[in-house]
């Protein structure tokens, strides 16, 4: 099934609803950073203080609004008075101490993992899931030329333990190994230099496009990272991606040659841009390279050609792991590379991602918006620390599309506003067919203000689709007014009405109001068969 890109939405009329109080409202942004600080064994140091931290925003010291240490995923009681607001609303209490929540994305790239390799990633986060608490979260998802969900958000150990046994059974996968190895079958069967030049820049091409599928798929997948409380963590499971498609097996192919005039592209532009996302909404990003590394130079299984070519492997590992490095860094996270211990690099993963510190800073008082450079020191000697490098707030309209993208793609669903959404048939409209969507809420969920004789509320309406291979509209967002007269009960229905345009087949819409007042937000969704 096709979706268009984008919908036509058309307002029904609305009912009417009760005067409401006039509230102002006032929002403070804060940025919260995870601070990761270890010795020179890699064990946490538990004891620092706020006095010993610095942060630096565009180069600039700032004052430290908020401080605590989160142990083994616990804050204990004297550390709640000075936590963030957004921690302590991401924490859940128990007597005298509080716990955050621990979510963890794994997101197994298969395209470049040979089967035993793909096992060994596989058999490392069989551990790390042995290791989960009961408030933690988990979320698999394989991708082969595209993303498939394997298992959606949940606590589920055994369901997590099902779904990692079902990739490693499979037979999927390795669809850049196989390009790899086939071109280079292809330019060590020819000593023409054109012909060579010629496959590689096919080789490149297919690559490239597959690597920014999939980057664009994982900045999609942040969204139900996002929507969730507590430490989020992107676990990335490859066998590195090319930062610059093809560069090693043109220089396999013609030995030395000019990068400049390799025209190719990078993929620098869309790395930066998921660790912009990532480190906006407070998601730490863990890689782990699963093919591991042998005493030569080559992939613990030996079954990457590149890597095992004289001349070009060091350059084609160093370009495949470039990308990875540069999403754990800038995130704060750890990049596992050019080990054969995965598990026990796992293990430090949970550590890493249960104690840390948490430091906020009240952007509210700082001059200027938009993207900032943000750096985190310690002043004792001997230590190692790592933070997010940057941040930029998502706007809220930014925000509302987050959540929307999140319900589509996953079980994640907002409730702060009681969502029915309703469909009616279809109706072939040419080569399409036009579905109306009804959107109902109370009015009493909205936040209504005096205009006049009568009231009026504000809403984004935010409306996704998605196909059942996986295939997804744009988010498209719509400005919502209702007007109601002073003697409409409080708990009256107001509707708003979408005319969507799909093609023939299965599709999920998933709808998200937001109250432009308050910022609350609620989710619906219906799968439907349009014929």
């Amino acid at each position: 099934m096709a979706i268009l890109p984008a919908m036509a939405l058309a307002q029904a009329p609305p009912p009417e609803a009760p005067p409401g109080t006039f509230r102002e409202t006032v929002r403070v942004q804060v940025m919260d950073v995870d601070v990761s600080v270890t010795d020179s064994r890699g064990n946490p140091v538990p004891d620092l203080n706020r006095d010993e931290f610095r942060v630096t925003v565009d180069g600039k010291q700032v004052p430290i609004d908020y401080f605590t240490r989160v142990a083994e995923g616990t804050i204990h009681g004297p550390d709640l008075a000075s936590a963030s607001p957004d921690l302590v609303l991401a924490e859940y209490r128990k007597g005298g101490e509080a716990y955050v929540p621990r979510q963890f994305l794994m997101y197994i790239d298969t395209g470049n993992l040979s089967p035993n390799n793909k096992r060994r990633g596989v058999e490392a986060l069989r551990d790390l899931v042995t290791r989960m608490g009961p408030s933690d979260l988990g979320r698999v998802v394989l991708f082969d030329r595209r993303a498939k969900e394997q298992t959606d958000w949940t606590s589920s150990k055994e369901t997590l333990f099902a779904a990692l046994s079902k990739i490693e059974s499979t037979g999927v996968g390795m669809s850049r190994l196989m390009t790899e190895t086939q071109t280079l079958n292809q330019i060590d069967s020819t000593r023409s230099r054109s012909s060579r030049e010629s496959f590689a820049r096919m080789y490149a091409e297919q690559v490239r496009v597959e690597v920014a599928n999939m980057l664009r798929d994982m900045s999609a997948e942040l969204t139900t990272l996002t929507a969730l409380p507590g430490k989020r963590a992107f676990l990335l499971i490859s066998g590195g991606f090319d930062m610059q498609p093809g560069s090693a097996m043109m220089q396999y192919a013609l030995g030395n040659f000019s990068l400049s005039s390799f025209d190719a592209g990078d993929m620098g532009r869309e790395v930066q841009g998921l660790i912009r996302r990532a480190n906006a909404t407070d998601v730490t990003f863990y890689t782990v390279d699963a093919r591991g590394l042998t005493a030569e130079g080559g992939s613990a299984g030996g079954d990457d050609p590149l890597l095992n070519r004289p001349g070009v492997s060091f350059f084609a590992r160093q370009d495949s792991q470039a990308g990875l490095q540069s999403l754990a860094t800038e995130t704060g996270g750890i990049a596992l590379l050019n080990t054969n211990a995965l598990t026990g690099g796992l293990q430090r993963v949970y550590q890493d991602a249960s104690t840390y510190y948490s430091v906020g800073v009240n952007l509210s008082n700082l001059p200027g918006s938009g993207f900032r450079d943000v750096r985190v020191t310690v002043s004792r000697p001997g230590v190692t620390v790592r933070s997010r490098r940057s941040f930029a707030p998502r706007s809220p309209v930014e925000r509302g599309g987050d959540v929307a993208q999140a319900a589509l793609r996953s079980n994640i669903q907002y409730r702060g506003i009681p969502v029915q959404l309703s469909t009616a048939p279809a109706t072939k409209d040419k080569k399409y067919y036009t579905m109306p969507v009804v959107v109902s809420l109370p009015a009493s969920a909205l936040t209504f203000l005096p205009d006049g004789a009568s009231r009026k509320a504000s809403a984004d309406v935010y409306i996704g689709v998605m196909d059942d291979s996986g295939r997804m509209s744009e988010i498209s967002r719509e400005e919502a007014s209702f007007t109601l007269p002073p003697d409409a009960p409080a708990n009256a229905p107001v509707r708003y009405t979408a005319r969507l345009q799909v093609r023939k087949g299965n599709a999920r819409l998933v709808v998200n109001v937001r109250d432009k007042e308050t910022g609350r937000m609620g989710t619906a969704r219906a799968d439907v068969h349009v014929e």
